[in-house]
Protein backbone atom coordinates (compact mmCIF):
# COMPACT_ATOMS: atom_id res chain seq x y z
CA UNK A 1 0.00 0.00 0.00
CA UNK A 2 0.76 3.72 -0.64
CA UNK A 3 0.01 6.97 0.79
CA UNK A 4 -1.23 9.64 -1.52
CA UNK A 5 -1.52 12.84 0.36
CA UNK A 6 -3.39 16.47 -1.53
CA UNK A 7 -3.36 19.05 0.32
CA UNK A 8 -5.86 22.34 -0.15
CA UNK A 9 -4.26 23.83 -3.42
CA UNK A 10 -4.76 20.24 -4.78
CA UNK A 11 -8.88 20.45 -4.52
CA UNK A 12 -9.43 23.47 -4.72
CA UNK A 13 -11.85 23.52 -7.32
CA UNK A 14 -13.41 20.78 -10.12
CA UNK A 15 -10.14 20.40 -12.05
CA UNK A 16 -8.45 19.43 -9.09
CA UNK A 17 -10.49 16.89 -8.18
CA UNK A 18 -10.43 15.36 -11.66
CA UNK A 19 -7.10 15.34 -11.27
CA UNK A 20 -6.98 13.51 -8.40
CA UNK A 21 -8.99 10.43 -10.06
CA UNK A 22 -6.56 10.72 -12.90
CA UNK A 23 -3.69 10.34 -10.50
CA UNK A 24 -5.42 7.63 -8.11
CA UNK A 25 -6.54 5.63 -11.29
CA UNK A 26 -2.70 5.85 -12.80
CA UNK A 27 -1.67 4.30 -9.64
CA UNK A 28 -1.24 0.32 -9.66
CA UNK A 29 -0.87 0.12 -5.80
CA UNK A 30 -3.99 -0.33 -2.82
CA UNK A 31 -3.92 3.22 -2.10
CA UNK A 32 -4.67 5.30 1.38
CA UNK A 33 -5.92 9.05 0.03
CA UNK A 34 -5.71 11.39 3.08
CA UNK A 35 -6.80 14.81 1.63
CA UNK A 36 -7.42 18.43 3.49
CA UNK A 37 -10.07 21.13 3.28
CA UNK A 38 -10.87 22.56 0.02
CA UNK A 39 -8.62 25.57 -0.90
CA UNK A 40 -9.18 28.23 1.92
CA UNK A 41 -12.21 26.60 3.82
CA UNK A 42 -9.87 26.47 7.30
CA UNK A 43 -9.60 29.90 7.13
CA UNK A 44 -12.96 30.58 6.32
CA UNK A 45 -14.12 28.14 8.82
CA UNK A 46 -11.28 30.27 11.47
CA UNK A 47 -13.41 33.24 10.65
CA UNK A 48 -16.89 31.39 11.86
CA UNK A 49 -14.82 30.12 14.78
CA UNK A 50 -13.80 33.30 16.06
CA UNK A 51 -17.11 35.18 16.02
CA UNK A 52 -18.44 32.21 18.26
CA UNK A 53 -15.35 33.00 20.79
CA UNK A 54 -16.24 36.54 21.25
CA UNK A 55 -19.21 35.60 22.45
CA UNK A 56 -18.04 32.59 24.54
CA UNK A 57 -16.08 35.49 26.08
CA UNK A 58 -18.82 37.61 26.49
CA UNK A 59 -20.68 34.91 28.22
CA UNK A 60 -17.52 34.06 30.72
CA UNK A 61 -16.94 30.32 28.49
CA UNK A 62 -13.48 28.74 28.26
CA UNK A 63 -13.49 26.17 26.54
CA UNK A 64 -13.04 27.55 22.75
CA UNK A 65 -9.97 25.62 21.78
CA UNK A 66 -12.71 22.53 21.81
CA UNK A 67 -15.23 24.48 19.68
CA UNK A 68 -12.58 25.83 17.07
CA UNK A 69 -11.67 22.17 16.50
CA UNK A 70 -15.14 21.41 16.34
CA UNK A 71 -15.74 23.95 13.58
CA UNK A 72 -12.65 23.69 11.36
CA UNK A 73 -12.62 19.70 10.80
CA UNK A 74 -16.02 20.47 8.83
CA UNK A 75 -13.78 21.00 5.98
CA UNK A 76 -11.58 17.98 6.15
CA UNK A 77 -14.86 16.24 6.04
CA UNK A 78 -16.79 18.09 3.73
CA UNK A 79 -14.00 17.61 1.15
CA UNK A 80 -13.42 13.91 1.31
CA UNK A 81 -17.31 13.19 0.91
CA UNK A 82 -17.40 15.31 -2.00
CA UNK A 83 -14.28 13.51 -3.38
CA UNK A 84 -15.30 9.97 -2.52
CA UNK A 85 -18.84 10.16 -4.09
CA UNK A 86 -17.42 12.02 -7.82
CA UNK A 87 -14.71 8.69 -7.66
CA UNK A 88 -17.32 6.51 -7.07
CA UNK A 89 -19.67 7.91 -9.45
CA UNK A 90 -16.44 7.80 -12.00
CA UNK A 91 -14.91 4.35 -12.14
CA UNK A 92 -12.66 4.79 -9.36
CA UNK A 93 -13.96 2.77 -6.34
CA UNK A 94 -13.36 4.06 -3.16
CA UNK A 95 -13.79 3.54 0.59
CA UNK A 96 -14.34 6.54 2.98
CA UNK A 97 -13.11 6.57 6.55
CA UNK A 98 -13.51 8.90 9.50
CA UNK A 99 -10.18 10.10 10.69
CA UNK A 100 -12.25 10.97 13.85
CA UNK A 101 -12.84 7.15 14.53
CA UNK A 102 -8.36 6.23 13.78
CA UNK A 103 -6.47 8.97 14.37
CA UNK A 104 -6.38 8.75 18.26
CA UNK A 105 -5.15 11.38 20.06
CA UNK A 106 -4.78 13.22 23.71
CA UNK A 107 -6.84 16.12 24.39
CA UNK A 108 -4.89 18.78 23.41
CA UNK A 109 -6.80 20.54 21.13
CA UNK A 110 -5.71 22.50 18.30
CA UNK A 111 -2.52 21.25 18.44
CA UNK A 112 -3.25 17.23 19.49
CA UNK A 113 -0.56 15.04 20.16
CA UNK A 114 -1.07 11.29 17.95
CA UNK A 115 -1.21 8.11 20.18
CA UNK A 116 0.54 6.17 17.58
CA UNK A 117 -0.20 2.88 19.07
CA UNK A 118 -4.02 2.86 19.09
CA UNK A 119 -4.13 4.68 15.93
CA UNK A 120 -2.34 2.18 14.25
CA UNK A 121 -4.63 -0.68 15.50
CA UNK A 122 -7.84 1.25 14.50
CA UNK A 123 -6.08 1.56 11.25
CA UNK A 124 -5.23 -1.90 10.33
CA UNK A 125 -8.82 -2.79 11.96
CA UNK A 126 -10.41 -0.24 9.26
CA UNK A 127 -8.90 -1.64 6.61
CA UNK A 128 -9.45 -5.22 7.57
CA UNK A 129 -13.13 -5.27 8.01
CA UNK A 130 -13.77 -2.99 4.93
CA UNK A 131 -11.33 -4.27 1.84
CA UNK A 132 -10.96 -1.47 -0.38
CA UNK A 133 -8.31 -0.69 -3.34
CA UNK A 134 -8.38 3.00 -2.25
CA UNK A 135 -9.32 4.22 0.81
CA UNK A 136 -10.03 7.69 0.94
CA UNK A 137 -9.33 9.39 4.71
CA UNK A 138 -8.98 13.40 6.22
CA UNK A 139 -5.85 14.75 7.23
CA UNK A 140 -5.21 17.47 10.52
CA UNK A 141 -8.10 15.57 12.42
CA UNK A 142 -8.79 13.09 14.94
CA UNK A 143 -10.14 12.66 18.33
CA UNK A 144 -9.37 11.56 21.60
CA UNK A 145 -10.52 8.14 22.43
CA UNK A 146 -13.86 9.79 24.37
CA UNK A 147 -14.53 10.81 20.95
CA UNK A 148 -13.97 14.58 21.21
CA UNK A 149 -12.42 16.62 18.01
CA UNK A 150 -9.40 17.25 17.86
CA UNK A 151 -6.80 18.81 15.27
CA UNK A 152 -3.03 18.54 14.87
CA UNK A 153 -1.39 21.89 14.08
CA UNK A 154 -2.50 24.22 11.09
CA UNK A 155 -0.68 22.36 7.76
CA UNK A 156 -0.96 19.09 10.05
CA UNK A 157 -2.13 16.54 6.81
CA UNK A 158 1.32 16.09 6.32
CA UNK A 159 1.94 14.51 9.18
CA UNK A 160 -1.59 12.80 9.01
CA UNK A 161 -0.09 11.21 6.57
CA UNK A 162 2.85 9.95 7.74
CA UNK A 163 1.19 8.61 10.96
CA UNK A 164 -0.79 6.86 8.38
CA UNK A 165 2.40 5.42 6.32
CA UNK A 166 3.95 4.34 9.31
CA UNK A 167 0.92 2.90 10.61
CA UNK A 168 0.19 1.01 7.69
CA UNK A 169 4.20 0.58 6.76
CA UNK A 170 3.51 1.99 3.48
CA UNK A 171 5.40 1.39 0.70
CA UNK A 172 5.94 4.97 0.05
CA UNK A 173 4.14 8.57 0.93
CA UNK A 174 3.77 11.09 -1.54
CA UNK A 175 2.73 14.60 -1.18
CA UNK A 176 1.25 16.34 -3.48
CA UNK A 177 1.97 20.14 -3.82
CA UNK A 178 1.88 22.74 -6.12
CA UNK A 179 5.40 22.79 -6.12
CA UNK A 180 7.90 20.75 -8.41
CA UNK A 181 9.17 19.25 -5.11
CA UNK A 182 11.53 20.22 -2.26
CA UNK A 183 13.63 23.64 -3.60
CA UNK A 184 16.89 25.55 -2.89
CA UNK A 185 14.51 28.62 -1.84
CA UNK A 186 11.13 30.19 -1.95
CA UNK A 187 10.49 30.80 -6.00
CA UNK A 188 8.66 33.48 -4.89
CA UNK A 189 10.97 35.29 -3.29
CA UNK A 190 14.54 33.67 -5.10
CA UNK A 191 14.30 33.23 -9.05
CA UNK A 192 17.03 31.44 -8.91
CA UNK A 193 15.27 28.25 -6.96
CA UNK A 194 16.64 25.10 -8.07
CA UNK A 195 14.86 21.65 -7.22
CA UNK A 196 16.58 19.08 -4.69
CA UNK A 197 16.20 15.60 -5.87
CA UNK A 198 17.07 13.85 -3.20
CA UNK A 199 17.88 14.63 0.37
CA UNK A 200 18.10 12.44 3.57
CA UNK A 201 15.44 12.17 6.60
CA UNK A 202 18.35 14.16 8.88
CA UNK A 203 18.53 17.09 6.22
CA UNK A 204 14.73 17.14 5.72
CA UNK A 205 14.88 17.75 9.37
CA UNK A 206 16.88 20.56 9.59
CA UNK A 207 15.61 21.87 6.27
CA UNK A 208 11.63 22.29 8.41
CA UNK A 209 13.70 23.01 11.43
CA UNK A 210 15.22 26.14 9.57
CA UNK A 211 11.84 27.23 8.86
CA UNK A 212 11.02 25.58 5.41
CA UNK A 213 7.08 25.14 4.71
CA UNK A 214 7.16 22.53 2.10
CA UNK A 215 6.94 19.92 4.98
CA UNK A 216 5.36 20.17 8.14
CA UNK A 217 8.13 19.53 10.77
CA UNK A 218 6.69 16.32 12.39
CA UNK A 219 6.50 14.64 8.97
CA UNK A 220 9.74 13.04 8.77
CA UNK A 221 10.66 11.53 12.02
CA UNK A 222 7.81 8.83 11.91
CA UNK A 223 8.77 7.79 8.04
CA UNK A 224 12.18 8.09 8.81
CA UNK A 225 12.28 5.40 12.05
CA UNK A 226 10.71 3.10 9.24
CA UNK A 227 12.64 3.35 6.49
CA UNK A 228 9.77 4.60 4.27
CA UNK A 229 10.68 6.90 1.29
CA UNK A 230 8.66 10.40 0.94
CA UNK A 231 7.93 11.57 -2.19
CA UNK A 232 7.26 15.25 -2.71
CA UNK A 233 5.79 15.76 -6.10
CA UNK A 234 3.35 18.80 -8.27
CA UNK A 235 0.24 17.48 -8.80
CA UNK A 236 0.44 19.53 -11.74
CA UNK A 237 2.98 17.57 -13.45
CA UNK A 238 3.13 13.98 -11.95
CA UNK A 239 5.51 12.58 -14.78
CA UNK A 240 8.14 14.93 -13.03
CA UNK A 241 10.50 13.17 -10.21
CA UNK A 242 10.03 15.47 -7.90
CA UNK A 243 12.28 15.34 -4.74
CA UNK A 244 12.55 11.84 -2.73
CA UNK A 245 13.70 11.67 0.98
CA UNK A 246 15.08 9.00 1.93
Amino acid sequence: MKVFKFGGASVKDARGVRNIASLILAEESDLLVVISAIGKTTNALEVVAETHHRMMEDLALDDYDKIYDAFVSQGELNSTRIISEYLNRNGVHNTWLDARRIMITDNTHRAANVRFEETQKRLKDAIKTRPSRVYIIQGYIGATEEGEVTTLGREGSDYSAAVFGAAVLADSVTLWKDVPGVLTADPRKDETATLIPEMTYEEAIRLTESGAQIIHPKTIKPLAERHIPLYVKSFDNPKADGTVIR
